[in-house]
């Protein structure tokens, strides 16, 4: 039986071009195998025949697997990797596209939309790591945005993101960041990373009735933009409420 252990670094890869696990282990499976048949890629990945036919037909149509023929036997086989170059030019190609529409899209859009009542509050819920990246990605559009953080939590959900705020910064010469956050080293090193981003140290003490770790928990509020996010920082469940309300922010804020 074919080996189907995959790689952790492929796997993270391939999930964020878009690909399910299953997805995945079935790709793998006729990379390694070469052209099969859907009920052999079956038993290799102990996959249910009827839905392996159907992940099958998905990578079919996202360009990762192509189908051929022997004798009266339908076979499938594995593009190439070298396949996701020419996938993810096209990505970007559409992309392009989408961009050069967004500000005529968003205008017609907003068209349809009532105005708004200052006092009305909305509420939405993000769930997961990447639609609450979104609630962050929000925040970065804005002049101003004060927040109060665990800075390492942060970076454990989200490492090697450092570089997203301080691009942010430099492309908004009249953005500021102000933080209230945990006396780390990791703290102290960020608070250095530019002249408009400010932060406030909380100091931990040894009363453990005042703990301010344990206060703070994984637990970020963003403040910005009249919204104000509370998010859940956990490596196995991010999530966030984004509430819309002046009154709430101004209060927070203030």
């Amino acid at each position: 039986m074919t080996d189907l252990h995959v790689d952790k670094v492929i796997k993270s890869y391939l999930l964020d071009f878009g690909l399910s696990e299953k997805e995945i282990l079935v790709y793998i499976s006729l990379l390694k195998s070469g052209p099969n048949t859907i009920m052999n890629i079956a038993r290799m990945t102990k996959i249910k025949r009827s839905t392996c036919h159907n992940y099958v037909e998905d990578l079919i149509e996202k360009g990762l697997v192509s189908q051929t023929n022997f004798g009266e036997r339908r076979l499938v086989v594995a593009e190439s990797p070298d396949k996701l170059r020419f996938l993810i030019e096209q990505k970007k190609w559409d992309m392009q596209k989408l961009e050069q529409n967004l500000p005529e899209v968003i205008k017609s859009i907003s068209s349809l939309i009532p105005g708004n009542n200052s006092k009305d509050v909305e509420v939405k819920y993000y769930i997961g790591k990447k639609e609450t990246k979104y609630v962050y990605d929000l925040s970065l559009k804005s002049d101003e945005v004060h927040s109060f953080v665990n800075l390492d939590k942060y970076y454990e959900v989200y490492p090697n993101t450092e570089n997203f705020f301080i691009k942010a910064l430099n492309k908004n010469k009249n953005r500021r960041v102000y933080d209230i956050t945990l006396d780390t080293p990791l703290a102290r090193k960020i608070s250095k990373s530019h002249e408009r981003y400010s932060v406030k140290f909380l100091q931990n003490t040894n009363d453990a009735s005042k703990d301010y770790n344990e206060i703070f928990g994984g637990v970020d509020i963003l403040i910005f933009d009249d919204k104000v996010a509370i998010i859940q920082l956990d490596l196995e469940k991010t999530l966030s409420v984004l509430i819309n309300s002046k009154i709430i922010h101004d209060g927070l804020k203030n």
